[in-house]
């Protein structure tokens, strides 16, 4: 199992490898592209027409939806960084208690199987989670430039651009609900799962629920791990918006960022001395 997880990561990268140098061949950056070694990233302005009629259907409730998911936001950094430090313990202490934790690869840590529903799940996931953002930047008057579709070596996702000089003028609170949005939007949606689950499990049909399970599984996981306060993250940007305002801010961050990386890094680093790589 392991020799075929490597022999499929080095596709991948293969992969990766030769879409890069064609796209620099074919010169895609002149096409709207911007193409690095880790990523590639689309941008387009036919989604900002859709943003705005959905914004403007009901802005007060996507304003109460955002100082929902301010919050939020506290419960999800709360109850994510239990887990993640109880598993360390668990690790150290009662190791017949841990759980796995490992980054989410297809073909290594996804199954083949398990595959087509992971794409199919993130995407949704994904394309909802930057809705939500650009849905709360036109309710708070921050114009968005751009929206955008990002391959990179495992992955995909998505991203809203907002117009920068606009974002720094923008009140905090206005700028932490565009930073929530997202993330109360993917909770709201695997919380959804479950009575889904319990009233419809035993009569729908089996791929149906497979595909409902990885919604669940990415929503949930997505909306906690991005509310942490690791610098790129959604919940990164709240926590330099929070600490701005204190001396020292700057090293809260930092010190929030590499905590948190070295947390996630430990319960990772535990998860493949005692697991390896566990496909789903």
């Amino acid at each position: 199992m392991a020799s075929e997880q490597t022999i499929t990561l080095a596709f991948i990268l293969v992969g990766w490898i030769s879409f890069y140098f064609l796209a620099k061949r074919l010169k895609l950056e002149e096409k709207g592209w911007e193409i690095t070694p880790y990523y590639a990233l689309y941008k387009s302005t036919k989604l900002n027409d859709l943003i705005k009629r959905i914004a403007n259907i009901s802005p007060r409730f996507w304003k109460v939806f955002g100082n929902i998911g301010i919050a939020a936001s506290v419960g999800q950094v709360s109850f994510i960084t239990y887990v993640l430090v109880r598993n360390i313990w668990n690790f150290i202490f009662v190791p017949e208690q841990a759980s796995p934790v490992q980054p989410l690869i297809p073909g290594v840590t996804i199954s083949f199987n398990s595959l087509p529903w992971f794409l199919l799940g993130a995407g949704i996931i994904i394309f909802t989670h930057e809705l939500g953002h650009g849905l709360m930047c036109v309710i708070e008057d921050v114009p968005v430039k751009s929206s955008a579709v990002m391959f990179a070596v495992i992955t995909f996702g998505g991203a809203v651009e907002p117009d920068e000089e606009a974002m720094q003028q923008a009140s905090i609170w206005s700028k932490m609900r565009i930073y929530a949005i997202g993330s109360i939007i993917n909770l709201a949606t695997g919380l959804l799962m479950i009575p889904i689950f319990i009233m419809f499990g035993r009569i729908l049909p089996v791929p149906l629920m497979v595909f409902f399970n990885w919604i669940y599984f990415v929503a949930i996981n997505l909306a906690m791990m991005n509310m942490l306060p690791i610098g790129p993250l959604d919940g990164g940007q709240m926590w330099r918006e929070f600490t701005a305002r204190f001396d020292g801010g700057q090293l809260l961050q930092k010190t929030a960022t590499y905590g948190f990386i070295a947390i996630i890094l430990c319960n990772i680093g535990l998860s493949l001395a005692k697991f390896g790589l566990v496909p789903i």
